[in-house]
């Protein structure tokens, strides 16, 4: 939109107006001007320098800055070190915050949520890219939020005090009101739309720093220096912002208007200037100061849409509409609001409502839009919410204590899925709106009381014959972000009552009875899929790792997605003392990062947020202290542990030699696979992808991983020829007819090749009886040695690294060998790890030259040196910076030039 392009001709243009500044100097000599009355859960009494934090603009800086470790699955203690930091420096200046989030669903500017889903999903190609290729992290311009990093800031914040609140329906618009209803003394945000609106003071969250030296500097933005540096007068600036462009009159109704702007060189109009620059503004902002009047938006609307015929009126009224949308967040607007409605009542999160006690204080006119918004769905065949229930989720929505999709779901039936850090071009791992589908099913069958509804309907009707079944189901919406779609669209969700009964709504988060705990913490449970003796057994799971076994135990119910040693990798980092230590981890350094790694931490957050909600619906029966992710989240720590798991390293030394950290990783596994048939992936073979069902998903788990035509006959994958899919057990080559229980592989000889020079040749020199020596001949082979990428291929599946110990930035992948059986991969000769073996065996017919075999089969040893360079090749490579969007870093790099030594024996 046109208005955001307004924040960057600021910083360029108005220089003068915007000014460096100390905020904790400033609130120092702050003196209010009559001693405010303090009423309960209201801010901004304390006599403190009061600030509102619009959150949505500056994520990575309450994160704790740009450092680059986000992308192994977020950093959490260190996040709250940062925030403990920054809250204790805010109080001892007399400086006092308070958080704004965005919890609305916002569909008018649903467009605008889909341009920036478009760009997030670039910018994670971009990082999974770099990943691969350079095994580092990646450069802060392709900085990500981290999975689940809202709720974990809103629980870090409300764990110290500090004051957060929620939007309902107008992000914007709400954080304003709520700075003047409170005589709050400025906001601290990186929107323009907060020029317009002139708040009593506003700050840069973009140059928000805490330095070592005690100080909180940013930039402020004068509003005054601003109009004079325009030559604009203020009461011009709604219709200035209106014909820039927002959500209600878009760039596309602008672009004629646009073109007829002259350029300020030629003075003659422009063509095709859908973008707005610095020129473009500048000869708006004189059409706006060269008009005659501006009380009658009717004469200036028909001026700017003076060339449109047909639908012009509608034009023009949208123009009026979004003059008045600003007008509504400017002091005037906010004055002749204030004497017809209430503004909204956000309290202290500390203050905040009892789950078994319905709110009485909520006002009015919020409760009545939640109400209409609840009875146009219920009119569209929504099931009723009744009005305590609806109470209950808008206080608690207002005041950032629950996830905000239940009050979304409750209101309006819809839900925004959005983009993390997962792979679109490969089917390696599911995709997070698949993999946790069933769980947000069962939330809302539970949340719009579904299961309820079947039982009355079955205790009422339990006598009579022949009564017709109504339709307990409702419909939600999810807006999401398919692979391969080229822009965002919503996807038809199927709530049913599943077949465990369940208490109602209304007991689950207003029963005061003695049960009524254990019944919450079993519904949460049941709708996990973990409700199992073990998980509720705190020698086994430990209260505060129950989500994260809950989710785990899900994930292994869901088909072959984790690896054992990605499994042990989890539970190795929930019992580590390094995981509080947050000194030790900012200084550690990561040899390497794979991409599986990432993706594997950006999924299993995906699943705790869907926990995090699960326990909201069900009442909290888990208390929020107990599911922070700090305690038992690190991403760097769980990549250092998956790094050591997949480099075969036994459990007691990836729990730094602790026999008591290993017997709670063996307590809190076995409780998490209890009465499970256990299906743990594998490692994909080389050039070879599990594909996994891309049918929609039911309530129950489906299998993920080859399907039974993948690994026997036919050509179940489109684009892969047949000859090249072998029998799954065996060594993947070229065949010309498939025969049962044989290997792919040609008889007529083989040779040894090193970066695909042939530099040796044999013939079958070894028996492949089972019995003993003799008999029929083994295929001939080809030992293919020096694979593209660092370092290369050494014995029985291993893989000697060269320089980050990786091909490509990936693992080395699991090998078979000419019987069938699975060798895992090594990083390097460890301990236990087998030498002097053949790793890659491929078919090569019609050779059949040999070379003379020593005594009894055994001692051909062949040394080779060669000197190999090569260059990652990736589907990405040829793009230029254009097109990438100007991010930089993208590009890359040849890889050093090493000297393979092989030796194999037969």
């Amino acid at each position: 939109m046109g208005i955001k392009d307004f924040q960057e001709f600021l910083e360029t243009e108005c220089s003068s107006a915007c000014v460096s500044v100390d905020l904790l100097k400033i609130s120092r000599a702050f003196v209010p001007k009559r001693r405010p009355i303090a009423r309960v859960g209201q801010v901004g009494t304390s006599g403190r320098f009061c600030v509102v934090v619009d959150a949505e603009s500056c994520l990575d800086r309450l994160y704790g800055g740009y450092f680059s470790d986000w992308v192994c699955g977020g950093q959490w203690n260190r996040m709250t070190s940062f925030l403990g930091n920054l809250v204790q420096a805010c109080h001892s200046a007399n400086m006092e915050l308070v958080v704004f989030f965005n919890g609305a669903l916002e569909n008018q500017k649903i467009n605008e949520w889909m341009s920036q889903q478009l760009t997030q999903r670039d910018k994670v190609r971009y990082v999974l890219r770099h990943i691969a290729n350079k095994g580092t992290p990646p450069p802060k311009v392709w900085w990500n939020q981290p999975v689940f990093l809202k709720e974990a800031l809103k629980m870090a914040l409300r764990q110290l005090g500090v004051t957060i609140a929620c939007s309902m329906d107008d992000h914007h618009q709400e954080v304003i009101k709520f700075c003047r209803e409170h005589n709050l003394q400025g906001i601290i945000a990186q929107e323009s739309i907060y020029t317009i609106f002139d708040p009593p003071r506003y700050f840069s969250s973009n140059n928000l720093k805490l330095t070592y030296k005690g100080s909180l500097e940013t930039k402020e933005y004068i509003m005054d220096e601003i109009a004079k540096c325009m030559n604009l007068n203020p009461n011009r600036f709604c219709i200035f912002a209106a014909l820039l462009g927002n959500h209600i009159l878009t760039d596309e109704d602008l672009m004629t208007f646009r073109e007829l702007m002259p350029t300020t060189d030629t003075g003659k109009p422009r063509r095709n200037r859908d973008k707005l620059d610095a020129d473009l503004i500048k000869a708006t902002c004189d059409y706006v100061r060269n008009l005659p009047a501006v009380d009658n938006l009717d004469i200036v609307g028909n001026d700017v849409f003076k060339l449109f015929k047909a639908n012009k009126a509608d034009l023009v009224e949208r123009f009026k509409q979004s003059v008045q949308y600003f007008v509504s967040g400017t002091h005037e607007g906010f004055m002749k609001n204030c004497q017809l409605q209430r503004g909204l009542n956000y309290g202290n999160p500390l203050m905040g409502p009892n789950i078994n006690q319905v709110p009485r204080n909520i006002d009015a006119r919020v409760l009545g839009n939640a109400m209409g918004d609840a009875q146009s769905k219920k009119n569209l065949g929504f099931p009723q919410v009744p009005n305590e229930i609806l109470r209950v989720a808008v206080d608690r929505h207002q005041k950032g204590l629950m996830h905000p999709h239940i009050y979304q779901v409750l209101t309006q039936g819809e839900v925004k899925l959005p983009v993390i850090l997962e792979d679109d071009t490969t089917r390696e791992l599911p995709s997070y709106i698949d993999l946790y589908r069933p769980l947000r099913q069962a939330i809302y069958s539970v949340l719009l009381n579904l299961n309820k509804q079947k039982i009355v309907h079955e205790i009422q009707n339990k006598e009579k014959v022949n009564v017709m079944q109504p339709d307990f189901s409702a419909q939600v919406k999810e807006w999401v972000v398919r692979r391969g779609s080229g822009r965002p669209t919503y996807e038809v969700v199927t709530a049913r009552p599943v077949e465990w009964k369940t208490p109602s709504i209304q007991r689950m988060w207003l029963g005061q009875q003695d049960g009524d705990k254990d019944r919450r913490l079993r519904a949460f449970l049941t709708i996990m899929m973990s409700d199992t003796s073990l998980m509720l057994n705190t020698n086994y799971v430990p209260q505060h790792l129950l989500v994260m076994c809950s989710v785990l135990r899900y994930i292994m119910q869901y088909g072959r997605i984790l690896q054992r040693q990605e499994l042990d990798a989890f539970l190795a980092m929930s019992v580590s003392p390094l995981l509080h230590d947050v000194q030790t981890m900012q200084d550690l350094k990561l040899p390497n990062i794979v991409p599986r790694g990432s993706q594997l931490a950006s999924l299993f957050m995906s699943g705790i947020e869907t926990a995090a909600m699960a326990n909201d619906v069900c009442g909290a029966p888990i208390p929020w202290t107990m599911i922070c992710p700090w305690l038992y989240m690190d991403g760097k720590l769980f990549h250092f542990k998956l790094l050591k798991a997949n480099n075969n390293t036994p459990l007691i030394d990836i729990c730094d030699g602790q026999m008591e950290q290993v017997l709670r990783v063996e307590r809190m596994r076995q409780a998490i696979l209890e009465n499970l048939r256990v299906d743990f992936a594998k490692p994909l073979l080389p050039g070879f992808y599990y594909p996994y069902p891309g049918q929609p998903y039911s309530a129950n788990p489906l299998p993920y991983g080859p399907t039974v035509a993948a690994r026997g006959r036919g050509n179940p994958m489109p684009g892969i020829p047949s000859r090249q899919v072998g029998r799954g057990r065996g060594i993947l080559g070229f065949r010309k007819e498939p025969q049962a229980g044989r290997s792919p592989i040609e008889a007529q000889g083989g040779q040894l090749e090193i970066a695909g020079v042939v530099v040796g040749q044999w013939g079958p020199n070894m028996s492949n009886r089972r019995g003993g020596r003799g008999g029929n001949q083994i295929p001939t082979q080809v030992m293919s040695v020096g694979q593209r990428g660092r370092g290369i291929f050494t014995g029985r599946g291993g893989f000697l690294p060269g320089r980050e110990g990786m091909i490509r930035g990936r693992i080395a992948s699991p090998l078979y060998n000419s019987r069938g059986a699975y060798r895992p991969a090594y990083y390097s000769r460890g301990r236990g790890s087998p030498t002097k073996r053949p790793v890659r065996i491929v078919a090569r017919p019609g050779r059949g030259r040999t070379v003379k075999a020593t005594p009894k089969g055994r001692g051909v040893t062949v040394d080779v040196s060669s000197t190999m360079r090569s260059k990652a090749s990736d589907e990405f490579d040829e793009v230029d910076e254009e097109v990438n969007g100007g991010y930089s870093g993208a590009s890359d790099e040849d890889e050093e030039i090493g000297t393979a030594t092989v030796s194999i024996k037969g």
